[in-house]
């Protein structure tokens, strides 16, 4: 089976399907998306550091700095339970917490969207206080361990300089008093080292970069939300559906779709199309009949629905002014099938070919007939079983297929 023998079984045969199962999906993603209402960004900005980033790399990394905070699930549990706003924490932190950075200033705007704009103002405030808490507090534990230490060292060395001190002032003894001396300078050294460290320590917490809102009130805009996601992706899945809805049915229902194809099936030519002059149809029907030796041109349908036009066709192929040779055979009888005798003076040398419909095959014609089928090309292929089995029951060869119209799609004919 060749690619375009594909599309035309496939796709052409079932092109109304395939476009109903696009435009349903289609058609519904626009009236959710009608229906919903548009989202509301709220945002608050903080200043980070005080002085400018030194780089894009580090501006860069102070906003994902925020955005891993603001995106934590505990903090921004509590956030929205704070805010009186329960959503679903994964879902939100993946699709509706955003924060962006002002080209390379010190400045993060932290951003919440939400369907609710009252909601999405009270998350980002929430949000953003514990953000700002977090990153200036959450060093804090290790700073007041650390001076806990400090302190703690610095008290003791203290207490051990006293005691030598002390014990220094009861001793006559210059060797001892020389020894104590030396253990006093050595914890008095120890001592100056704690303290500096903890001023150190304490200047660096003093000047550290403390993260600070630039605003306490958030600023709301609305976002009109776009349609063309939603529909690109009902696009899709009705595309798939429809492509695979049409290749079931033409699994379990396979047809035949030009009439080129039914043509080569019974191995036959297209003699012409119905639609065409009846007189140019009549000769080539006759010249057909009399190559092949035919005297009875049998007109048969392809399947039930082709009917209608044999007998419109047999109508016209006997629609001719009676000479007297043709008033002595039979005249035409009616649409059911009866014997029509062509003696058109057009056709001179082949007035003795005459069209027939099978319920009205004379045994003078049984001898000598043949099929012309007639159809638009679009049949089932367990109907065309049917006609195979009439073929081969009578034995008369097949002289050509004749196009009908097809049935009208989308408001044209085939």
């Amino acid at each position: 089976m060749t690619l375009e023998e594909m599309f035309r079984r496939i796709v052409r045969a079932h092109l109304g399907i395939i476009l109903v199962c696009i435009l349903l999906p289609m058609a519904g993603a626009a009236v959710l998306a009608a229906r919903r209402p548009d989202p509301t960004v709220a945002s608050l900005r903080m200043q980070v550091i005080s002085a400018a980033p030194t780089s894009a790399t580090q501006a860069d990394a102070l906003n994902s700095r925020v955005l891993a905070v603001a995106t934590t699930p505990s903090l921004l549990s509590s956030a929205l339970k704070a805010a009186k706003a329960p959503r679903d924490v994964t879902t939100y932190a993946l699709k509706n917490v955003t924060a962006q950075r002002l080209g390379n200033s010190p400045i993060v705007e932290l951003s919440v969207s939400d369907d609710n704009a009252a909601a999405a103002k009270r998350i980002v405030s929430q949000l953003a206080t514990r953000v700002t808490q977090f990153m200036n507090q959450g060093d804090q534990a290790t700073f007041q361990a650390t001076m806990t230490s400090l302190v703690r060292q610095i008290d003791s060395a203290t207490a051990t300089r006293d005691q030598l001190v002390a014990q220094l002032r009861g001793i006559a003894d210059v060797t001892t008093r020389s020894d104590l001396s030396v253990r006093i300078q050595t914890v008095e050294q120890l001592l100056s080292q704690l303290i500096g460290q903890r001023a150190t320590l304490m200047a660096t917490e003093a000047t550290r970069d403390q993260v600070v809102l630039v605003s306490d009130t958030p600023d709301a805009v609305t976002a009109p939300s776009s349609m063309l996601p939603q529909l690109a992706l009902a696009l899709l899945l009705g595309l798939v559906l429809g492509l695979t809805t049409a290749t079931l049915l033409e699994t379990f229902r396979p047809r035949v779709n030009s009439i080129r194809a039914l043509a080569h099936i019974l191995e036959a030519p297209v003699l012409g199309k119905t639609s065409e002059p009846i007189e140019n149809l009549r000769n080539t029907l006759a010249l057909a009949a009399r190559r092949q030796g035919v005297d009875a041109v049998v007109l048969m349908g392809a399947d039930d629905s082709d009917a209608a036009t044999v007998n419109k066709l047999l109508i016209g192929l006997s629609d001719r002014s009676s000479t007297p040779e043709r008033a002595k055979k039979p005249a035409g009888r009616d649409d059911a099938g009866g014997v029509f005798d062509l003696g058109d003076a057009t056709l001179s040398g082949f007035a003795d070919v005459r069209f027939t419909g099978l319920p009205a095959v004379t045994p003078e014609d049984e001898l000598t007939a043949g099929v012309v089928v007639v159809s638009g090309g679009n049949v089932l292929l367990r109907r065309l079983d049917d006609l195979d089995d009439v073929l081969k029951a009578v034995r008369w060869p097949v002289l050509g297929v004749v196009q009908r119209p097809a049935k009208r799609r989308f408001g044209r004919s085939r």
